[in-house]
């Protein structure tokens, strides 16, 4: 079978994706199967450092030490690496020079609110106050966040600007709720949060954070899932997670649904490694022929013996990048 090198592949996805499509707001799930084990760190290495250096939030989540069959925890596990102060203040200064303010200069401990009005020679108590009707219109009732996410990232808005230990303690329990530290309502019910991030509403957060990103300032997120794990037939017994067949059957329809979403997922580049054993079309497999849903939307079914698409849903990476 064809292979194509990391380097190329790439360089290849950088060119033609992260520096283009996806900056310009499309999406994409691609499938990078390394046919030599020790090519995986690079593969990955390479997709998140080509993705930091376009203007992206790179991510990595792991099927070792992540159940990714389950929607809810990929997406706890991508919101743990999500600078979401760094968003917030992003967006708060977006909307101060919308209005015709001037941006801080510098670094300071002192809240945003604080070092925008001195920025421009205002008091702190009114640049607040005119502030919070722009978080009020532009982020509080923008229907193209889900209900909860807008109110949680409006939040931690106001909590930027005020700062302040009620600031610092509602950031905190409102990002361990989005990141899943704490599932516990209880905790977040105080600043009109009322529903626990499940596997029923997560699809919907995790488009909203996409949006939310690009609200901020940059090109969007790539993600990195390494589903390696996945295709292990016998429980190594290693205290890592194992993958019963039901388990990965809805770990590919998980895969699935991303693949079918791409029209409402704005500036996302999704790269899941799998093992060789992802090559497996037979359906008593484990790989992706043990679920033709996934399987159809992948598979290459007619393909060049020596060439290699790189603009293909699947590509097998080897070290020499020739007919293997």
């Amino acid at each position: 079978m064809a292979t194509i090198a990391p380097q190329r592949w790439l360089n290849f996805l950088q060119a033609e994706y992260l520096e283009s499509f996806i900056k310009d707001g499309g999406a994409s799930v691609k499938f990078a199967v390394p046919l030599e084990e020790e090519l995986r760190g690079a593969v990955e290495q390479g997709v998140r450092q080509r993705g930091q250096q376009t203007g992206f939030i790179a991510t990595r989540v792991s099927s070792a030490n992540t159940r990714v069959h389950m929607i809810d925890q990929l997406f706890f596990r991508v919101a743990e690496q999500v600078p979401w102060r760094q968003l917030s203040q992003a967006v708060i200064v977006k909307l101060a020079r919308e209005a015709g303010y001037a941006a801080p200069s510098g670094e300071s401990s002192e809240p945003l609110g604080h070092r925008l009005a001195a920025a421009n020679s205002i008091s702190p108590e009114t640049f607040i106050g005119e502030a919070r009707p722009w978080i009020e219109n532009r982020i509080l009732k923008q229907r193209s966040l889900a209900k909860d996410f807008r109110v949680a990232v409006g939040g931690i808005c106001f909590a930027e600007l005020s700062g302040g230990p009620d600031g610092e303690t509602r950031i905190e329990v409102v990002t361990d709720w989005l990141t899943g530290r704490n599932k516990a309502i209880s905790a977040v019910k105080p600043y009109q949060i009322f529903s626990r991030i499940t596997r029923s509403n997560a699809r919907h957060l995790l488009e909203s954070l996409l949006l939310w990103i690009r609200f901020a300032g940059y090109s969007g997120i790539v993600i990195v899932l390494d589903i390696s794990r996945v295709t292990i037939a016998r429980n190594p017994r290693d205290d890592l997670i194992y993958y019963t067949k039901a388990a990965m059957l809805d770990a590919y329809e998980v895969l699935r649904q991303f693949i079918d979403s791409t029209d409402r997922m704005k500036g996302c580049l999704l790269v899941v490694t799998p093992s060789q054993d992802f090559l497996d079309v037979e359906p008593q497999g484990r790989g992706m022929g043990a679920y033709d849903a996934l399987k159809l939307r992948v598979y290459d079914e007619v393909r060049d013996q020596r060439l290699v698409n790189p603009m293909g849903a699947l590509v097998r990476v080897s070290s020499d990048g020739s007919v293997a």
